[in-house]
């Protein structure tokens, strides 16, 4: 009775998740502890075994220890969110806290202003201690802190950086930046006293020219 209960209790839980959701043990283990009103390290471990259960089964997939993501079913079969993608969700926030962004290709991807698509995720983030050494290779260490005010500013300045480095294959990258600040209705001045602070001299000269639109160049002329 008790292990039904448990499986009917986690099952509720998974399925009122969005399927693009990253699913912890942890936080299943909560959610069942708060309803049979139990302390969290009591449920732990037949959590854990349910979990692995389900796994078998096919209703989820693990991704690393102890997280885990949906299969979705659809017309055409069941459909699995990309691990690497969900991963790196799992790496940025910590609940509905910013702790780090997308950085490298597939953040240059995503932008548009390289058409190659990596094998892995790249994040930016400073890395809790306890998964530090599991993510080291995706992971890498911003220049401040992150967090919901300042991600965007940093993942652009890592963009711009990374322009005459990274294969950027696009007409006019400088263009699709500009697009992408203006999308997320960045600050000029914010972003350029972002890169005069935590970036090289070069990142800042092509930071003001990107964002002046040449104007700084002009004006040294």
């Amino acid at each position: 009775m008790e292990k039904t209960k448990y499986r009917d209790l986690i099952m509720r839980y998974l399925t009122a998740l969005d399927p693009n959701q990253v699913i912890t043990t942890e936080q299943v283990a909560q959610y069942v502890a708060e309803q049979l009103q139990l302390e969290t390290a009591t449920v732990k471990k037949t959590v854990n075994v349910n979990m692995a259960r389900l796994e078998k089964e096919g209703e989820i997939v693990r991704l690393t220890k102890g997280i885990y993501c949906r299969k979705v079913k659809t017309a055409f079969g069941y459909y699995t969110p990309d691990k690497e993608t969900l991963f790196c969700k799992q790496l940025l926030r910590n609940e509905n806290e910013v702790i780090g962004y997308e950085t490298g290709l597939s953040a240059l991807n995503r932008i548009g202003l390289v058409s190659q698509m990596p094998q892995k995720v790249h994040c930016n983030k400073l890395a809790h201690e306890k998964d530090s050494e599991r993510n080291a290779d995706r992971d890498s260490k911003p220049p401040i802190r992150v967090n919901a005010d300042n991600f965007r500013y940093l993942q652009i300045l890592d963009a711009i950086r990374e322009l005459d480095m990274a294969p950027v294959d696009t007409a006019k990258p400088v263009d699709v930046v500009r697009a992408t600040v203006q999308k997320f209705a960045l600050e000029t001045d914010q972003m350029i006293l972002m890169a005069r602070k935590y970036y090289g001299q070069k990142t800042l000269v092509r930071t003001i020219d990107i964002m002046l639109e040449g104007s700084y160049e002009s004006a040294r002329g």
